[in-house]
């Protein structure tokens, strides 16, 4: 009887070791779903970049208004003494 209780200790043991410390253990599956939830955030920051750069383009490829307002805000090409007024349409229905 104390033989199989012994072996009994010992397998627990290793499949506890398993668990906590192997390949495909708590502490590695901690690791990578926290390196998942960085990529999340990382994909969700970069969404927003591209949703920002394609309206961007989309404003380019509508008229020069676009280009001339990009031109002017964050090229400085403001003349010295010129207020420059944007004066912005509704939105048609596309």
């Amino acid at each position: 009887m104390r033989f199989f209780a012994v072996v009994s200790v010992v397998v627990c043991l290793a499949l506890q070791y398993k668990y906590w410390f192997g390949k495909s253990g708590y502490f590695e599956v901690r690791i990578l779903a926290d390196q998942v939830e960085q990529q999340v955030r990382l994909n969700d920051q970069l969404r927003e970049r591209n949703r920002v750069l394609r309206a961007e383009v989309d404003g380019f490829r509508d008229g020069l208004e676009a280009v001339e307002a990009h031109a002017r805000s964050d090229l400085g090409m403001v003349v010295e003494g010129e207020t420059f007024y944007l004066v912005v349409e509704p939105a048609n229905d596309r």
